[in-house]
């Protein structure tokens, strides 16, 4: 049974469990949100914190969430219509979740189509999202240029590795496939993958020369600074306490302001939840990435990363390698922990974390035994039962819009999204709003069961993925 199949079964049940039991109010609530400090390494990076929202405030839109898909939505609705009265609130700082926290990978297609072609007598789809993902990298790449700035961008793609080599017919048949229908992807054999990536792990990979890397706060940068230039004002430290809908929507901010606007974007990702929206389609889960001390000549020498190129591997939690241009390695997955009651805030053992995170970098690179790290940090991924993102619009008044839910594919796919969100707005064609996941709802396979049974099927879940990675590495 592969993933998709188990995850849709498991929802079958566990849903079914859920709405044969827990037909009555949730007996166990989700936890009120929390926000950790982001103690990533890319933090150091961050501007100065704007001013709070002091005043009660009339807007065309108001976007709830400042990472790059709410970045992204107001400088994509002002560049379409400058005379839009423009705002961003957010809880913290620009870039405190997951957009400041992530591991630095730039990848195309959403998590669905990901070496998988979702819906097979319609591949289709599966050429048309790569080409709008990729025609967002370039959107992306255009405008760091015309920024002036940098956030260490590099688009020379990327690898996705194979350890199984009973996975190799399946991969070698899919870059046949796609290279059909225009994809210009490589099956890369044992020899080429080792040669590229210095490491003798793998059975082969699969390149992609659509992606690459960036440095996450050096790119919320540029998109605050680009979207304060066209007119936007952003509130940092303004929480959204309660949303009342109606053909015009308040906002209570901080307990003590309103912001009325004509239109909302949820762009909050792992903290949807708490403002009350798709309480039943998403959970946050957390997620670890580390960074080594930078890396001697010696050491890059002996470890013979060739390439440079970043890459993620086949496991279910999969690991995710970046090597920056300051010779530090950005390493991240392997696990993931998802807190009952949807809890935010983060409890778990950063240094037995560190110390897996070790094992699996010298595992690939032995010559980095003795390979010290400078940080680790933890983020929350927003995740689906489905692994499709959720975009679309939502409300009796079709006011209220929404990005999020990116599964771990996050940095290209929420930039998109802001574009794809601003488009719709502008009555502008994108070209996402007309694929299959725009407003998408997979009904009971896209059903989380409320508490106790979320907790009960996630742990299921993740103690299944986390049996068959062991046995595949073994």
């Amino acid at each position: 049974m592969n993933r998709r199949k188990f995850i849709k079964s498991a929802g079958y049940t566990v849903g079914g469990i859920a709405i044969a039991s827990a037909s009555s109010p949730l007996i166990f609530p989700d936890k009120n949100a929390t926000f950790d400090p982001n103690n990533s390494f890319w933090a150091n990076e961050f501007l100065l914190v704007n001013p709070s929202l002091k005043e009660n405030i009339k807007v065309d839109i108001a976007i709830i969430g400042g990472g790059y898909t709410g970045l992204s939505s107001a400088y994509h609705l002002k560049k379409y219509n400058p005379n839009l009265n423009v705002i961003i609130l957010e809880a913290k700082q620009v870039g405190h979740g997951a957009s400041g926290r992530h591991g630095g990978m730039l990848l195309p297609q959403p998590p669905t189509e990901s070496f998988e072609i979702y819906d097979t007598e319609n591949p289709v789809l599966h050429q048309q999202t790569y080409e709008l993902t990729v025609k967002n990298i370039n959107k992306i790449k255009e405008l760091v240029a015309q920024s002036g700035l940098d956030c260490d961008l590099k688009t020379d793609g990327y690898c996705h590795t194979i350890i199984e080599e009973e996975d190799i017919a399946y991969y070698k048949k899919y870059v046949e496939t796609v290279n059909k229908l225009g994809m210009p992807l490589e099956f890369w054999n044992e020899d080429q993958t080792s040669e590229a990536l210095g490491t003798e792990y793998y059975s082969a990979s699969v390149y992609d020369p659509n992606g690459g890397s960036l440095h996450a706060v050096k790119f919320i940068n540029i998109l605050k600074k680009t979207a304060q230039d066209l007119g936007v004002i952003i509130y940092e430290n303004s929480m959204v306490n309660e949303i009342v809908e109606g053909e015009k929507i308040d906002l209570l901010i901080n307990n003590s302001f309103k912001v009325t606007a004509s239109k909302i974007i949820i762009a909050t990702n792992a903290y949807t939840s708490k403002l009350g929206y798709f309480k039943t389609r998403i959970i946050p889960v957390h997620a670890q990435t580390a960074v080594t001390k930078p890396l001697t000549d010696k050491q890059i020498e002996e470890m013979g990363w060739n390439s440079r190129l970043p890459f993620y591997d086949s496991r279910n939690y999969l690991m995710h390698l970046v090597l920056r241009d300051d010779n530090r390695i950005v390493i991240g997955g392997g696990d993931a922990d998802y807190s009952f009651r949807s809890n935010l805030h983060y409890s778990g053992d950063l240094n037995k974390v560190l110390d897996m995170t070790k094992l699996e970098l010298t595992r690939l690179y032995p010559s980095l035994k003795n390979i010290e790290f400078e940080n680790i940090w933890n983020g929350l991924l927003c995740m689906t039962s489905d692994d499709v993102p959720r975009i679309g619009v939502k409300g009796k008044y079709n006011n209220i819009y929404f990005g999020l839910a990116y599964n771990g594919q996050g940095v290209n796919m929420s930039f998109m999204f802001g574009d794809v969100l601003a488009s719709v707005i502008n009555n502008k064609t994108h070209g996402w709003e007309n694929t299959m996941y725009y407003n998408f709802d997979d009904g009971l396979n896209s059903y989380i069961p409320p508490e106790p049974f979320r907790w009960l099927g996630s742990s299921l879940l993740m103690k299944f993925y986390k049996r068959k990675d062991k046995k595949m590495i073994e």
